[in-house]
């Protein structure tokens, strides 16, 4: 049978890094979590059987669901009703598919029931999901937004939202406006904080937002008043379970037709402050 991962042998070259067994050794923390987790390695050894056989499990996946449900997705497409994203229902397929192998999450760590895996062996996940679908594949890799969210995310905010990612709840970063692509520092979604409900409220519009319906949202936004450029901006976190977003439209692009790429009304959002203010841009974006 066809094996997305198994069938490229070249892809296996960069476990076999020799800079592997420092990151390992730093990402495993000199193995403390064995004994505490059924699937923490014991051993450098280990881990990379560990690595090896996550990918084998996400080149089955790849070749038995996510390339054979391309091109109907890319017939299909997502399609807007309502101010949401409905996906194509190839996409809902994968999805359901990658949770139930338990292919999220994969670099948070453990005790959020994540995989704990480093950044090399994920982007390899990620490239091998992109070569049977690069819209599915741009909708999954956004989970390592989470990355940001974690890092710069206070305990409670990790406690919330990190496992949601873990069981295969979606992600996307919300940077893009009308009059701000390249130059994020324009940006001019407001955030003002509503000091009787004690939140932050966002309004505005962003655009070519890559899954822009997702569970989760990481929002660049305005919250300085009188400002004009990257010190202004903050770094936000969206729920959609909380709601207020409107997805506005789809962008009709020439390819890649799985993965939404929308607009997005903010009208008087609830939102929470990711980090500290004024660091939205020259600090976590970099991190995204």
């Amino acid at each position: 049978m066809s094996n997305f991962y198994k069938d490229i042998p070249q892809l296996r070259h960069h476990l076999t890094n020799p800079l592997m067994h420092r990151i390992v050794e730093l990402k495993e923390r000199c193995y403390a979590d064995y004994g505490h987790y059924a699937d923490a390695p014991a051993d450098y050894d280990d881990a990379i059987d560990n690595y090896d056989k996550t990918l084998e499990i996400v080149g089955e996946v790849t070749a038995d669901v996510i390339a054979p449900n391309a091109e109907g997705v890319d017939a299909e497409g997502p399609h807007c009703a309502n101010g949401r994203v409905e996906y194509a229902s190839g996409t809902k397929v994968n999805l359901t598919a990658m949770i139930q192998a338990g292919m999220n999450g994969m670099t948070m760590p453990r005790r959020y029931d994540g995989l704990n895996f480093p950044i090399t062996p994920y982007t390899m996940a990620a490239e091998i999901v992109s070569a049977g679908d690069a819209g599915f594949g741009n909708i999954w890799s956004l989970q390592d937004c989470v990355e940001t969210l974690y890092e710069f995310g206070n305990e409670d905010q990790r406690q919330r939202f990190v496992p949601r990612v873990c069981k295969g709840e979606t992600m996307s970063m919300d940077l893009t406006e009308p009059d701000a692509g390249s130059d994020l520092q324009s940006v001019m979604l407001k955030a003002t904080y509503d000091e009787q409900e004690q939140c932050w409220r966002l309004n505005g519009v962003k655009r070519f937002i890559t899954n822009g319906d997702a569970d989760i949202h990481l929002v660049l936004a305005r919250s300085e008043e009188g400002t004009k450029d990257g010190r202004g901006l903050s770094m936000f976190i969206y729920d959609k379970r909380v709601g207020g977003v409107t997805v506005r439209r789809i962008e009709n692009k020439l390819g890649i037709h799985g993965s939404p790429t929308c607009e997005l009304v903010f009208k008087n959002v609830k939102a929470e402050l990711c980090g500290e203010r004024r660091y939205g841009l020259i600090k976590y974006v970099m991190a995204l």
